[in-house]
């Protein structure tokens, strides 16, 4: 069960970027994203219903809700959208993975709740390094592909301080809860913000766009986080980050599948130098001792795109 449950989440976030894609052919990007999460609000909206769950929120579960509300579900998802009418599903997945090695960052300069180990230090040098490979001039790297490439690392940097933030704030939360509030704000600003900047007279619906938006909807952002948070329950936590290499292969793989995306040498260079520094970083050595055991067993983070999904 466990294990079917870990293979799923990462064939649905794999996918969801490839979803995006086609979810957004004769759609504006923001239009695309906001319908997209009002279809999830008013599903787990639902769910909570359902459970009899209460709604109040505590004062910690509101900075929560305005932390993922802005930054993940409006700005991060915004940016991750438009970016991928400038790039491929692929390159995007690939770059949002660099998210764990910006939140060592953060986590170590900002809110200094964690040390930078050897470890993760070089981890992060090698994605930067292979960052630096996907953006070096070069013939096939036009403008809108640079900007579209910047919004990616932009949103990756949102969810990044999202993190921290559930780190400090969202240790008693309810995951589900949060999400509902969260995910309501979100699609509220995305649905303001194509309102005034995309033309909805436009929308040319087709049955592939729509399924693409359902599919996000219940599998994306309903079915696969209510699995992720019953796998951080039963799984350790380091075999639960991993996901965070295996998706961006995922997306890649059906990027060429179904769109015919193209990876050109140089950017298969510099995809499998950021792949390996997010495996560097997030990988631990070996405990050898059985304090080193105790200390390792932690609970994962519940928090919404904390393994690079989408």
């Amino acid at each position: 069960m466990t294990a079917a449950l870990y293979a799923l989440i990462c064939l649905i976030w794999g996918s969801t970027w490839l979803a995006i894609k086609i979810g957004m052919v004769g759609v504006p990007p923001f239009l695309a994203a906001g319908i997209r999460f009002t279809l999830s609000t008013l599903l787990v909206g639902v769910m909570l219903a359902i459970g009899r769950h209460r709604l109040r929120l505590t004062r910690d579960e509101k900075i929560c809700v305005l932390s993922i509300g802005l930054l993940v579900f409006w700005l991060d998802y915004a940016a991750v959208y438009w970016a991928e009418t400038k790039i491929t599903s692929g390159l995007t997945a690939v770059l949002f993975s660099t998210m764990p090695l910006i939140t060592s960052l953060l986590s170590a300069y900002w809110t200094r709740t964690e040390t930078l180990s050897g470890r993760k230090l070089m981890g992060i040098l090698v994605g930067v390094f292979g960052t630096v490979i996907l953006f070096w001039p070069h013939e096939r790297l036009g403008f809108h592909q640079a900007l579209g490439m910047l919004a990616v690392l932009g949103a990756s940097l949102c969810a990044a301080i999202n993190l921290v933030m559930m780190k400090k704030y969202g240790h008693d939360a309810d995951p589900f809860l949060v999400n509902f509030f969260g995910m309501a704000l979100g699609a509220t600003c995305l649905l303001a913000m194509s309102a005034g900047l995309e033309s909805w007279s436009a929308v040319n619906w087709s049955r592939s766009n729509v399924l693409a938006i359902v599919y996000l909807s219940v599998f994306g952002s309903v079915i696969a986080f209510s699995a992720y948070y019953y796998l951080i329950k039963r799984m350790d936590a380091t075999m639960v980050s991993l996901s965070t290499l295996v998706i961006p292969v995922v997306a890649l793989a059906l990027g060429h599948a179904f769109l015919e995306e193209t990876v050109t040498p140089r950017a298969l260079a510099g995809i499998a130098t950021i792949v390996a520094g997010v495996a560097v970083a997030i990988v631990p050595t070996p405990p050898k001792h059985a304090s080193d055991i105790a200390s390792s067993d932690h609970r994962f983070d519940w928090v919404v795109r904390g393994d690079g999904d989408c």
